[in-house]
């Protein structure tokens, strides 16, 4: 089990074993800032080794994580020291997928009544989202916000 953080043992060894990773992430902004937001995960990636265990990084409560389905079945949720734990027995060689529904962590949000922003520098996408939070492992994404009908949603990336 890895200490909380992305120690340098872990990241080398996800480095090493996972590849072609893609997150489609979904935030659905509620009206009221009070109110959680509504999150889910869709994550692809292939595994070079299915005999260790994965860990995803998420520095939020456990209580945050509402549902966990990997490769088209729904397992028992377990979180420990700001990771969240996908057993070998349910894992493949090749590619694999992860669903997670979830509540978005606040710690890198800056949340007001009529706007919200993120700044994600190094370390901080897992206090927002499950993810491999370290620089070497590249990925890319598609991003779903909804949104109350009278804001703009603006993204650092170009839009399809």
């Amino acid at each position: 089990m890895p200490e909380a953080g992305v120690p340098l043992k872990l990241a080398k060894i996800r480095k090493e074993n996972i590849s072609n990773v893609n997150y489609h992430l979904s935030f659905s902004i509620p009206e009221n800032k009070a109110n959680p937001i509504d999150s889910k995960l869709l994550l692809a990636l292939s595994l070079q080794d299915s005999n260790t265990p994965l860990f995803l990084d998420f520095k939020e409560e456990s209580d945050h994580l509402k549902k966990l389905v990997v490769n088209g079945s729904e397992i028992e949720i377990e979180h420990r020291n700001e990771h969240i734990i996908i057993p070998t027995n349910h894992l493949k060689e090749g590619t694999n997928t992860i669903e997670i529904d979830f509540w978005a962590g606040e710690l890198s949000l800056n949340r007001n009544e009529e706007y919200l922003y993120t700044l994600l520098v190094p370390d901080r996408a897992r206090t927002l989202f499950p993810c491999f939070d370290q620089p070497n492992l590249k990925s890319t994404y598609t991003l779903t916000i909804t949104a109350p009908e009278n804001w703009k949603v603006l993204c650092a990336a170009p839009r399809n």
